[in-house]
């Protein structure tokens, strides 16, 4: 009977114990770095550790001890500000551990008051690519702090290539992961392999003057074992544990909360503004669209830096800034450019004189790894002598300008010879030679006049009307210069320029003395053509994602703009609503443009369908989704009461009424870009997102030639990368037949002019991607580039 006791007495003080069971360890200045706390080191007090349910802080000796949780299976560090981790910020639970310790060092890349930091996002790839290498020098090269992937890793093979290839040793700075909801797997559960990888799917640390967390997507490919509830819990704990006084920068896959930012699961949900949310990062969409709401908080999504976005947003990185008092620099980086620079006058016949005594200099300098201190340029007479140096200004991210003082005599002959500075020390000389007043008889342009509206360009083609040029500049970086602006067509002077809230991606439209333009966040803008007065705004998207970028269109005094449920018929005079939607909605960005002809209305939704609706009610009249017309990069074009458009790999010939399908290429080519096809007598002129432009005959859809542009220098066409070590040679603004002549701009920084053969007649090398349609009027061309450059060509006869 005593022995019973005995062993029951054991049992309950086994139980006990087990109940009671804790995990010990040790936070530690890892001066050696060697990952073992060796005797001359000291502890690091007050650290926060958690196993995603608890949080403690460690002692004054850097010890601490947390409760056991059998749901836990990690243990992580909040790194504090002016620390890296020299191992992972986490260690799994494992019962042969007696201790959890972690080493820390300090990072001299931090400053008090200042963190430089990278976003990436969407990378979804196996393959190695050069834009690791960009982040990777950027980062050497301008005191950046740490590398932060907001998600869609992607898959199992994306998210091994990652761990191998993108991590912090690697890239020689703290590299952190986010859940993505194409890497919740099949596994164990959703995040199992995210976790064998990455670590912990939630977590939080610090550095500069703010505190970041990281949180996973509620859902995904396959269920996750958390819910947003435990989530939420945790964060709540985390939160009052911060400095008040700190800036949140808050971090998911996803845009979560709406507009108050009050992230909601089925029983609890915490308002991220009580905390000081300076910031939140996102990605998901694959678009570029960064904003700021009213309450002060930064709101930065970029698109992938390896490949074109979904709505055929620019390949980049984002890198981040952030102060005491939360964002105050957002700059996007397009990966793949090293020592890009073209001087684009003067240069060979084109040659910009203002007055008798200056020579304009144009040029385009670009550099994905090394910010650019100087540029200069040497003018160097036919006998190799200096004769003047000029110092050129920055007038955008690519575009920088000068002028050369001197007398020129008409037949002279010179070389200009320009100097890139870099932060590095380095230096790029890139030389041009042109002759004085003698215009080369084979150039079919002579450039007229040029400004840059420092900010860059994307869809949006010279709208002419009168003596006024109209355009619009966009901004990806929340630093207000998105702006649409009016500039005088003879001398390219500005006659006034009036800011946009968000970017106005598309093309202009005008009707009745009005401007007409639709921003990201779904806002129309109707101003005065003459004076640029704000006549009149409506907010039809209430700033729901995605961003809008397709181009509106007008016809009868009616304005049609929006997508989804927001889709609308405006009256040009006042901003009435006739009609709006009611028939669809979901889907992403169509970068194309609305096409309105007389009975109908015809837009799409990328990833969902082609759609006609009756363009005096809005009704629906029918849809196309299949043989990859659901994949809407581009508009549609009408002829003869047939509609002509592209899909995911085919041209189609459509019955205009009934949606029928008349006729379709038989070769597949990739058509994931934002133009319309152009329409001929006789001929189909379709650009491609990888192989130039090509031409169909316009009854039978047989390819009738085929011109081939350059590599682009940056990739904007949904999914094209040059990872694949294969070209792409894409062309996103459809040509203009002109006197009998195709001009068209492309990715790689030229201007071409093809004769309706498809022979080249002539081309112009730019230094920048043309992404907008061309514009003429009389003897004029106009032309706008990624770089914020316009230019007037004077054609020849």
């Amino acid at each position: 009977m005593m022995i019973k006791k005995h062993i029951l007495l054991f049992a309950l003080l086994l139980s006990g114990s087990i109940g009671m069971a804790q995990y010990k360890g040790q936070v530690f200045v890892d001066s050696n770095q060697n990952q073992k706390r060796d005797r001359s080191e000291t502890g690091m007090p007050a650290v926060v550790i958690s196993d995603g349910y608890e949080l403690v802080k460690t002692s004054r000796d850097g010890s601490f001890i947390l409760p056991q949780n059998k749901d836990a299976r990690f243990l992580f560090i909040r790194i504090p500000a002016g620390y890296k981790a020299t191992g992972n910020h986490y260690l799994k639970i494992d019962d042969k551990l007696d201790s959890y310790d972690f080493g820390l060092i300090k990072d001299e890349k931090q400053q008090q008051d200042h963190i430089r930091f990278i976003q990436i996002t969407d990378t979804e790839t196996p393959l190695y690519g050069e834009w690791i290498d960009n982040i990777r020098n950027y980062s050497k090269q301008q005191n950046v702090g740490l590398l932060m992937h907001t998600g869609d890793i992607c898959y199992e093979p994306g998210m091994q290539f990652h761990a191998r290839q993108v991590n912090s040793d690697l890239m020689q700075l703290p590299t952190y992961y986010a859940v993505g909801n194409h890497d919740l797997v099949k596994g164990e559960y959703g995040e199992k392999l995210f976790e064998d990888l990455f670590g912990p799917v939630y977590y939080s640390f610090e550095a500069g003057p703010a505190h970041f967390v990281v949180t996973p997507m509620p859902g995904g490919d396959y269920a996750p074992s958390y819910t947003q509830d435990q989530v939420i819990a945790w964060l709540k704990k985390d939160l009052e544990l911060k400095d008040k006084n700190k800036p949140l920068i808050f971090i998911n896959h996803d845009l979560l909360g709406g507009k108050d930012f009050i992230l909601k699961g089925k029983t609890d949900s915490i308002d991220l503004r009580a905390y000081n949310l300076k910031g939140y990062l996102y990605g998901h969409w694959h678009n570029n669209y960064s904003f700021a709401r009213d309450n002060g908080v930064a709101v930065i999504s970029t698109n992938a830096p390896n490949k074109g976005g979904i709505d055929n947003s620019v390949g980049q990185f984002m890198v981040v800034d952030v102060d005491k008092n939360g964002v105050h620099k957002v700059t996007p980086v397009y990966p793949n450019l090293r020592h890009h620079a073209e001087i684009i006058y003067p240069n060979g016949s084109n040659v910009l004189m203002t007055g008798q005594n200056k020579i304009e200099i144009n040029a385009n300098v670009y550099d994905s790894e090394k910010k650019i201190t100087a540029v200069s340029a040497r003018l160097i007479n036919s006998k190799g002598q200096i004769v003047e140096t000029a110092v050129l200004q920055a007038y955008s991210d690519w575009n920088w300008r000068g002028a050369f003082s001197i007398k020129a005599i008409e037949g002279d002959k010179y070389e200009v010879l320009l100097e890139v500075s870099y932060s590095d020390k380095t230096k790029l000389l890139k030389n041009s030679t042109f002759a004085v007043g003698r215009a080369d008889k084979a150039s079919h342009l002579k450039v007229s006049w040029s400004t840059n509206i420092g900010t860059n360009i994307w869809k949006s083609s010279p709208l002419i009307v009168g003596e006024y040029l109209f355009i619009a500049g966009i901004d990806d970086a929340i630093g207000g210069k998105s702006k649409i602006q009016a500039i005088d067509t003879q001398s390219g002077r500005l006659i006034w320029s009036i800011p946009t809230k968000n970017s106005v991606k598309q093309k202009l439209a005008y009707s009745e003395e009005l401007i007409l333009a639709t921003d990201m966040g779904g806002t129309v803008y109707a101003i005065g053509a003459k004076d640029g007065t704000l006549r009149w705004t409506k907010e039809l998207s209430g700033g729901r994602l995605p961003g809008y970028v397709s181009a509106g269109t007008i016809k009868d005094g009616i304005y049609y703009t929006g997508a989804g449920n927001y889709l609308s018929a405006l009256k040009v005079a006042d901003g009435t609503i006739l009609w709006q939607n009611k028939d669809w909605n979901g889907g992403e960005g169509m970068p194309g443009e609305l096409l309105a002809t007389t009975d109908h209305l015809v837009t799409g939704a990328n990833w969902y369908s082609l759609f006609v609706h009756d363009i005096n009610t809005g009704q629906l009249i029918w849809k196309k989704d299949d043989d990859g017309l659901r994949f809407r990069s581009g508009g549609a074009s009408v002829s003869a009461e047939a509609l002509y458009v592209a899909g995911l790999e085919h041209i189609f010939k459509l019955d205009e009424k009934s949606g029928v399908l008349i006729k379709k290429t038989a070769a597949k080519d990739d058509f994931k870009v934002m133009a319309s096809p152009l329409v001929l007598e006789n001929l189909v002129v379709m650009p491609t997102a990888a192989n130039g432009i090509k031409a169909y005959d316009k009854e039978t859809l047989v390819e009738k030639w085929h011109f081939k542009t350059g590599e682009a220098l940056i990739y904007t066409s949904a999914y094209s990368t040059p990872d694949q070590h294969k070209p792409v040679c894409t062309v996103e603004g459809a040509p203009k037949l002109i006197d009998g002549k195709l001009y068209f701009g492309a990715s790689d920084g030229y201007l071409y002019i093809l004769n309706t053969n498809g022979t080249l007649h002539e081309r112009i090398n730019l230094g920048a991607p043309l992404l907008a349609e061309v514009s003429s009027l009389d003897r004029q061309l106009y032309v706008a580039d990624f770089a914020g450059n316009v230019y007037s060509f004077t054609r020849s006869k």
